[in-house]
């Protein structure tokens, strides 16, 4: 039974392939108040395409949506896939659907782990392993896949946080899979963006964490402020693809990349929501 459904699900995402919205479509996430950034070479473990940079001007990690599509963006130091061929790693974000930031229960990935063509997948975290942790791995197999050729890509950008162009890895994922598993439009979240050796976890450079002598990173420390599974849903403003540190942006949310961000509010809804998928499994 379970190969037979995941059959199915391969097949669908298979006609799934997506038009990527203009660059002012995307709205940066926030981190503490502030835009997500994160600085170059501060995992020297994860560099050059796995090196996650950005800047007040250039946020690194971004979102967009429309009816059909969410759209994830995450800004790298170098090219992740030239020519279209994946480089043997993943990169992804992960988002937390139970108003616990010490774990997270849906990992959506672009990898090229399993070969230079390259796949997306999103997966369910159901049995937390590490606690707090990014590397906690996702649950296997993936409940949905895509080509990458289909849903994903990797644009060079205007800036050059490292003295070369820098890349986003642009990924789309249909809205018709992430709500089957917790995440619509207006589902109340948090997100953590990263870089990863393995297809099910972010193992590697993390958003809004620069490690220097602070240690490895930490879910509840690293997580974005609240926001909703549609960047719009928040209210928080015009996006900016390729800039995006101000001109009306609006916070998502307050609180955020620390122990102890969230709202009172944004809590109770959280809560609702959970209650409301536990009374219909």
């Amino acid at each position: 039974m379970k190969s037979s459904i995941a059959f199915i699900i391969i097949m669908a995402g298979s006609a799934s392939a997506a038009t990527f919205p203009a660059d002012a479509a995307y709205t940066p996430l926030r981190c503490g108040g502030a835009v997500m950034t994160d600085g170059l070479a501060d995992d020297a473990a994860f560099l050059a395409d796995r090196d996650l940079v950005g800047d007040t001007n250039s946020p690194t990690g971004l979102r967009a949506a429309d009816a059909q599509f969410l759209y994830l963006r995450i800004r790298l130091d170098q090219d992740p896939a030239p020519a279209g061929s994946v480089h043997p790693f993943a990169w992804g974000m992960e988002f937390d659907l139970d108003n616990d930031r010490r774990t997270y229960e849906l990992l959506i990935s672009v990898e090229g782990v399993a070969g230079a063509a390259g796949s997306v997948g999103i997966y369910t975290n159901t049995a937390t392993t590490l606690p707090n942790d990014p590397k906690d791995p996702a649950d296997l197999p993936a409940v949905a896949t895509f080509t990458f050729a289909a849903n994903a890509r990797s644009i060079s950008t205007s800036t050059t946080i490292g003295g070369n162009a820098d890349y986003f890895i642009d990924v789309a994922v249909p809205w018709s899979m992430l709500k089957l598993h917790g995440l619509d439009h207006n589902t109340p979240t948090y997100v953590w963006a990263g870089s990863s050796s393995a297809a099910n976890s972010l193992s590697g450079d993390l958003a809004c964490h620069d490690r220097g002598g602070g240690g490895a990173p930490t879910l509840d420390g690293t997580a974005s402020d609240p926001t909703t599974g549609d960047p719009a849903g928040s209210g928080s403003g015009s996006g900016s693809g390729s800039g995006g540190g101000g001109g009306g942006l609006q916070l998502e949310g307050g609180g955020g990349c620390s122990t102890g961000g969230g709202s009172l509010g944004f809590g109770v809804v959280l809560a609702l929501a959970g209650l409301r998928r536990r009374s219909r499994s």
